[in-house]
C-alpha cells in the first residue's frame, strides 16, 4: 500500500515537473493609474525606500514579524534593503537606476529567485501616469515556471494596492504653483547697504531698493570695483510691521572699497529654490509657497532668504519676461 502511495506521489511530481517545462518561462505585469499631481509629488514615493512602508503591500503580510533591513542609501540609485520573514522567507530590494522625477528601476531577489521592475512617471494632461512594471525570467527552471504562474496573481495584487496608496498621499500633498527645488548655493562675497523699513508699501520698497543699488553701484564704479554676478537682496528679519533688508552686489573677496562700507560673505550650503517670472509685485506668493514647502518637508532654515534679481529692468523692458531666483538656506539632516 505504501508502495503504491509512494508511486503515484513520484507520478505527481515528475507530472508537475513535466507541465511545469510547457508553462511560460517569462513572467510580465504591468499596471499603470492617473494621479491628480506633479510628477515629483509621485515620483519621491518610489524613489525612497523608507516611504515604501506607507504604500507596500507586500508589509501588509507579516507586519508584525516582518524584519527589514536598510541599506546605508535609502534613497535614489543604490538603495537597498532586504527583509526576513516567516511568511514571506528571505529576499532584497535595489534601486538600481534612479531618474528624477522619471523612473526607477528595481532589481529584486525573492529567497534566490531574481526579478526586475521599472516604476516610470509620466505626464498624463494634468495628471501624473504612475506606471508599474515586473518582468521574472524562469529560463528552463520548471519549478520557477510554476512559482511564476502562482505570482502572477500576487504581483498584479500588489500593484492595485500600491497604485491606490501612492494616489492617495500624492493627491493629499500640497500643490505647489511654482517649481520648488533643492540646490546648493556658493560662498559669495558682496558689498550690501541695510535699511529697515515696514513691507506693506511695494512702491516705498522699489523706492528705497533703486536708492540702495543706485548709491552701491555709484560707489563700486568710483572704487573701479567690478561687479561679479546678479545684484541680491537678504532678508534677515520680517514681521508683518517690519522687515530688515539689505541690497547687496556680488564682489571678489579682496575688493577695496571706503571705510563705510565692507565687504562681507554669504555662506554657501543647501537652500530651496524657487524661480518666479514676473514684475516684483507678486514676489511674496512664491515667498508663501517656499514657506509651505520647508513646512511639508520638515526643513529648517538656516539663514535669511536671497533674492536674486537674474533680469535687469533696465535692459529688458518687458515686466513679464523678468526672472527672480528666491533662495532659502537650509540645515540638511
Amino acid at each position: 500500500m505504501i508502495k503504491k502511495i509512494l508511486l503515484v506521489l513520484a507520478g505527481l511530481v515528475v507530472a508537475l515537473l513535466l507541465i511545469g517545462f510547457v508553462l511560460p518561462g517569462k513572467l510580465e505585469v504591468s499596471k499603470s493609474v492617473s494621479i491628480q499631481a506633479s510628477p515629483a509629488a509621485v515620483f519621491e514615493e518610489i524613489n525612497d525606500l523608507k516611504r515604501w512602508e506607507t504604500w507596500q503591500y507586500w508589509n501588509t503580510l507579516d507586519p508584525t514579524n516582518m524584519k527589514i533591513v536598510y541599506g546605508e542609501i535609502t534613497v535614489g540609485t543604490g538603495a537597498t534593503y532586504s527583509w526576513d520573514s516567516p511568511v514571506l522567507d528571505k529576499g532584497s530590494i535595489t534601486l538600481s537606476e534612479s531618474i528624477p522625477d522619471k523612473s526607477v528601476a528595481i532589481a529584486m531577489d525573492f529567497g534566490g529567485n531574481p526579478a526586475t521592475g521599472l516604476y516610470t512617471v509620466e505626464p498624463d494632461g494634468e495628471n501624473t501616469l504612475l506606471t508599474f512594471n515586473f518582468h521574472s525570467e524562469a529560463g528552463m527552471n520548471p519549478i520557477g515556471r510554476w512559482i511564476n504562474l502562482f505570482i502572477k496573481g500576487e504581483i498584479e495584487k500588489s500593484f492595485e494596492y500600491a497604485g491606490k496608496n501612492i494616489k492617495s498621499i500624492a493627491e493629499a500633498k500640497p500643490k505647489f504653483t511654482y517649481e520648488i527645488t533643492e540646490a546648493e548655493i556658493p560662498a559669495t562675497s558682496y558689498v550690501g547697504l541695510l535699511h529697515t523699513m515696514s513691507p506693506k508699501d511695494p512702491v516705498a520698497i522699489s523706492a528705497q531698493m533703486a536708492k540702495m543699488y543706485g548709491e552701491l553701484e555709484t560707489m563700486l564704479k568710483k572704487a573701479k570695483v567690478e561687479v561679479t554676478g546678479y545684484p541680491f537682496a537678504l532678508y534677515p528679519a520680517y514681521t508683518e510691521e517690519s522687515m530688515d533688508m539689505i541690497c547687496a552686489l556680488p564682489v571678489a573677496a579682496t575688493s577695496k572699497v571706503p571705510a563705510r562700507y565692507k565687504v562681507e560673505t554669504l555662506a554657501g550650503g543647501s537652500a530651496i529654490k524657487g524661480i518666479y517670472k514676473g514684475d516684483y509685485n507678486n514676489l511674496m506668493a512664491l515667498h508663501q509657497e517656499l514657506d509651505q514647502y520647508l513646512n511639508y518637508q520638515g526643513l529648517t532654515m538656516n539663514g535669511a532668504p536671497i533674492e536674486v534679481y537674474v533680469t535687469d529692468p533696465m535692459t529688458e523692458k518687458d515686466p513679464a519676461n523678468w526672472i527672480t531666483e528666491i533662495y532659502y538656506p537650509i540645515k540638511k539632516n
